[in-house]
């Protein structure tokens, strides 16, 4: 037998819309009860896409959403649900411009047809029941009434802002809402079925408030109160499941951030403030604990995982193994997260010039060796994981330049006695080169690392100098002559820079001091700026060394300087010219 053809829809009038926001169900066809239908039927069909013979697509459920006006809405949510508790979604699809909606080859079902759209409302269907052979075509009716709206007040009735309110209740995802300044919030479709509202603040216990009937009104209105939660117990293991010593943190890059630290036996406690978010912990000689989330009541256990290692050599000029050195990180660039401090160089002694370096935090390294004789040399950039071994790292310590000069005073005497080093060759490792100048006022000293570099010259009664934005390659000669200025109970240090003290904290080299009327301040830098390039190059994984001999050089020269601002994270791009700086 032929099945009849689908009825055209009708539009009901205004004030039935209003008064049944459920729907009509203007035909039905050839009705007979039925068992519960399975949860994973065949996938649904756009309506727009049904053009396919009524007889190849029985039983069907099809027809239109509408809004309060009765304009057909385009992009509804609509939902074939069970009738009753415990509600499950059997398909979904959404409708086409002409508000339209198909379900094709339900089967024998007792369900009901749930829509929602965005502003317009929410709709549930009365009961249908279809049979084989058979069509249903219904005509629903977003209403207001689907709507939720209150504020969210603490103990003491003062409004709570940023409170996260759900729906329970559904087995589909109703998006949540956020309460302002005031407490205020708005969920335009909460179904019907839905049986609680679920308000969750950081530093709050977690509120449940009961939706009750809500077919006669417009808006349901709720009023939610939110009590003080009390604050997070928690422990920090090692790789072994030990307590242990360890930063944690909650919140990281958010208004609630926090930081604390474990103590001997892994105890910690957070705030309420981080109820809601992620946390875990961190350990310079570990690699991270998975974030876990901050749950009100929980206790927390973060655990440490296993660190990285580093393996390599270190060779001279001629690709020979070093049997003695230290080695030691001259920089490092966590994988996340901030900086945390680090161990100190290491002496290894090995016939073939081999090291290891066991327990290391994920990230990148770059390693400085030295060794008697020899200037400091860097490795490249080395990256390390969690439980892995990096190999292969070779670092060669060169013989280096030389420096030659004479030093004299302000009136061109040669002066002898003059002590002369190389200042701040790395982060982690000294020069040991220096020389004495003779009484002609001669200096020559050995062993320049790769520049840029800074000589420093000394001797008492006269002003100690650095000169610095040398470069000498290996085995060559740079010639540099000095002049010293006698000490008149003033600044006892004169050098070529823009005139500031740095710092290095967790997010990189900050400035500690502005010096006023020196070449930063009149450029616009200011205490606390972060330095994030020098003429392009940026500092991240930059030592305090490297920093420093880019930013020092010949008074009259210039550097480009990007600085971050910390109050509103603005960076600003400077060229500062350098000037003769004494202190």
């Amino acid at each position: 037998m032929k099945a009849p053809a689908r009825s055209t829809p009708r539009l009901l009038a205004l004030a039935a819309m209003l008064l049944v926001p459920v729907a009509a169900v203007i035909g039905v066809l050839a009705w007979k009860p039925s068992p519960a239908p399975s949860p994973t039927p065949a996938p649904s069909v756009s309506a727009s896409a049904a053009t396919a013979p009524v007889e190849s697509r029985t039983p069907e459920i099809f027809g239109h959403i509408l809004d309060a006006d009765g304009n057909a809405v385009n992009g509804a949510m609509v939902r074939l649900v069970s009738p009753s508790p415990p509600y499950t979604v059997y398909r979904d699809t959404k409708t086409d411009s002409t508000g339209a909606f198909s379900f094709p080859h339900v089967a024998p079902w007792r369900v009901r047809v749930v829509a929602d759209h965005d502003p317009d409302g929410v709709v549930t269907s009365a009961v249908l029941q279809g049979a084989e052979g058979a069509s249903t075509e219904i005509t629903l009716v977003l209403s207001a009434a689907g709507a939720v709206r209150g504020t969210v007040v603490d103990a003491e009735d003062h409004p709570v802002a940023g409170a996260v309110l759900s729906v329970e209740g559904v087995p589909w995802i109703v998006p949540a809402a956020t309460s302002d300044d005031a407490g205020a919030f708005r969920i335009p479709t909460v179904p019907h079925e839905a049986t609680a509202l679920v308000a969750v603040a950081r530093g709050y216990r977690t509120a449940r408030a009961a939706l009750g009937p809500r077919d006669d009104q417009l808006e349901l209105v709720v009023r939610v109160r939110l009590l003080a939660a009390a604050p997070i117990d928690g422990v920090v293991l090692d790789t072994d499941g030990k307590p242990t010593s360890a930063r944690v943190v909650a919140c990281e890059e958010q208004p609630a951030e926090t930081r604390t630290d474990s103590g001997e036996d892994g105890a910690f406690q957070l705030p309420a403030s981080a109820i809601g978010c992620n946390a875990l912990a961190e350990q310079s000689e570990s690699a991270p604990s998975d974030a876990a989330q901050v749950v009100e009541g929980r206790r927390l256990t973060l655990r440490l995982k296993a660190g990285g290692a580093i393996e390599g050599v270190v060779v001279d000029d001629r690709g020979a193994g070093l049997p003695a050195f230290t080695v030691g990180i001259e920089s490092f660039t966590p994988a996340r997260g901030r900086s945390l401090d680090r161990a100190g160089p290491r002496s290894v002694e090995d016939p073939r010039g081999a090291f290891r370096w066991d327990r290391l935090t994920p990230g990148t390294y770059v390693l400085t060796a030295s060794a008697s004789g020899r200037p400091p040399a860097r490795s490249d950039a080395i990256d390390v994981r969690g439980g892995a071994v990096t190999g292969g790292v070779r670092i060669a310590l060169l013989r280096g330049g030389i420096v030659t000069g004479h030093v004299v005073d302000e009136h061109h005497a040669p002066l002898a006695g003059v002590d002369v080093h190389f200042d701040a060759v790395s982060s982690v490792a000294s020069s040991n080169a220096d020389a004495l100048t003779d009484e002609a006022g001669l200096y020559r000293i050995e062993g320049a690392p790769a520049g840029p570099i800074t000589l420093r010259l000394h001797k008492d009664g006269f002003r100690m100098k650095l000169v610095s934005g040398l470069r000498v390659d290996s085995g060559a000669t740079l010639r540099q002559d000095v002049t010293l200025v006698t000490l008149d109970g003033g600044a006892g240090l004169e050098l070529g820079g823009i005139g500031a003290q740095l710092e290095h904290t967790g997010d990189g080299i900050t400035l500690r001091d502005v010096f006023p009327g020196d070449p930063a301040g009149r450029a616009g830098l200011r205490a606390g700026d972060r330095i994030v390039r020098i003429d392009g190059e940026a500092t991240q994984g930059m030592s305090m060394a490297d920093v420093l001999q880019r930013l020092r050089g010949e008074p009259g020269t210039s550097v480009g300087v990007s600085a971050q601002r910390p109050e509103t994270g603005e960076t600003v791009e400077l060229t500062i010219v350098r000037g003769t700086i004494v202190h």
